[in-house]
């Protein structure tokens, strides 16, 4: 149950604690914790944990029933495009961040990355074989570095700044921001973490609901919901299937909301959603079956249970990890602009559609960043709800462009939306050409039979036909 109210002791403690941060007063959250946290912490993460369990609940209903549906009907290529690319945009100070402690080390790691995906992905591998039988049998060969070049390449230049690290090449002062480069810069996490973790709902307390922090998550997921739009269509760009269909999009945007409730409940303190990162990774390992995606969320489930196996993870260095993200940041910027491959990008209306949206999606936040006190209602709450808004490059650029292109007059040809691929029916979202495949795409081999014991499964806007 959500506790709603604040005393005004609280209040004052909270105003306390804002103004002097070195409070050493501390709460402890669960019983079997060895990690304390102060009041304000504690109070912040039960404050955000309740507001986004509420928010979530938003965006579970807008999948259940369907309603995003009415929106994706409009949404086109140069939507796509601007969002995605966007988002791209907005991933750039990852690397940059990751890559502070040692660039040299994150430009190693990006190379070599991009020499696996682009130079060694026709290389094969030999793989090992036993008994007589097989022995009479040719050797099965895999191309390795181009299912796994950026597993490869972690492993690689991790063992480099393991040697690096050895040598003493990088400084050991904690203090000083090379410290990151070092393998056992992570070490004291490993420590700190238990053998057996075990997460549940409510372990920091009874959430709280805040209206300013419900109004922020609020505006995050409307910001989310159009980027993972943007990102479903790139997933079907990088796995070469037609258009996903209006259910399909439903239930992963409620999907989305349910995984956001459960993380709320656990106090996470963050939301559920798509990630373009994974979509990159889809383009470069070519790898997509749902298979290997089931195997990967067992896989995070138990690593989750095993807290220090988990945490062993987290000790990769940071410039190993920036030069990953150069390629997939990378990644998702090709695969917004391959949307504009059937736009016709010689009209001027279709040249102002796309590069206005961009445009502003870049300047904005840019403004937003040197001068801060630019926003100023005089409204507290709405101020907060302004700045994250447009604080999101790829909100501002794909609502603008959906607008923009849905007003201004221009055929389906020239705004890319005369192909097969991406007219849409009015009952499942794609062409008569494409049902059968997309039928195989979003749905499962075993959903005819459950139809036929459950027919009104059928009738769910989230679910596909039988």
């Amino acid at each position: 149950m959500c506790d709603f109210s604040q005393s005004e002791s609280e209040n004052e403690t909270m105003r306390n604690l804002t103004m002097n941060p070195s409070a050493e007063t501390t709460v402890s959250y669960s019983d079997d914790s060895q990690t304390d946290l102060t009041p304000e912490m504690l109070w912040r993460l039960q404050t955000m944990s309740g507001s986004l369990m509420v928010a979530a609940l938003v965006e579970v209903f807008l999948g259940g029933v369907g309603l995003l549906k009415l929106i994706v009907r409009f949404v086109g290529p140069i939507t796509v495009a601007c969002t995605v690319s966007l988002i791209g945009y907005s991933l750039t100070k990852v690397p940059l961040m990751y890559g502070r402690p040692c660039f040299p080390v994150t430009i190693a790691c990006a190379a070599l990355v991009v020499i696996f995906v682009l130079y060694c992905k026709d290389i094969t591998l030999p793989m090992p074989r036993c008994g007589k039988e097989s022995k009479a049998k040719p050797r099965t060969r895999v191309p390795i570095f181009q299912l796994v070049p950026i597993l490869l390449a972690i492993i690689v230049m991790w063992a480099l700044t393991w040697i690096l690290t050895a040598a003493d090449v990088f400084t050991d002062d904690p203090n000083d921001v090379q410290y990151l480069a070092r393998t056992d810069a992570k070490l004291s996490v490993i420590d700190r973490s238990r053998w057996l973790q075990i997460t549940y709902p409510g372990q920091f307390g009874t959430p709280r609901v805040s209206a300013a922090v419900i109004s922020g998550f609020l505006v995050a997921f409307l910001t989310s919901m159009i980027e993972s739009v943007g990102d479903y269509f790139a997933a079907q760009k990088a796995c070469s299937v037609p258009r996903p269909p209006d259910h399909a999009i439903c239930r992963g945007i409620l999907m989305e909301g349910l995984g956001s409730v459960l993380s709320g409940s656990v106090g996470a303190g963050h939301a559920t959603t798509s990630y373009s990162g994974n979509i990159a990774l889809l383009s470069v390992s070519k790898t997509a079956s749902r298979y290997v995606m089931y195997t990967a969320a067992l896989l995070l489930v138990g690593l989750s249970l095993l807290g220090k196996v988990g945490a062993a993870l987290t000790s990769v260095p940071n410039p190993v990890l920036g030069g990953v993200v150069v390629l997939l940041v990378g990644t998702v910027f090709a695969i917004g602009i391959e949307n504009l491959n059937r736009v016709d990008m010689t009209s001027s209306r279709n040249l102002v559609v796309v590069g206005v949206p961009f445009m502003c999606g870049v300047m904005i936040p840019k403004c937003l960043e040197m001068y801060p006190g630019i926003v100023d209602t005089g409204v507290p709450s709405v101020d907060q709800v302004l700045k994250v808004m447009l604080d999101m490059p790829m909100f501002i650029g794909g609502s603008l462009a959906l607008f923009l292109d849905n007003t201004v007059p221009g055929t389906l040809e020239s705004r890319g939306m005369a192909e097969p691929d991406l007219t849409k029916d009015e009952e499942n979202g794609v062409t008569e050409r494409e049902t059968e495949v997309a039928l195989s795409a979003y749905s499962w081999s075993f959903y005819p039979r459950v139809v036929n014991v459950f027919p009104c499964l059928a009738r769910l806007p989230f679910m596909p036909k039988a």
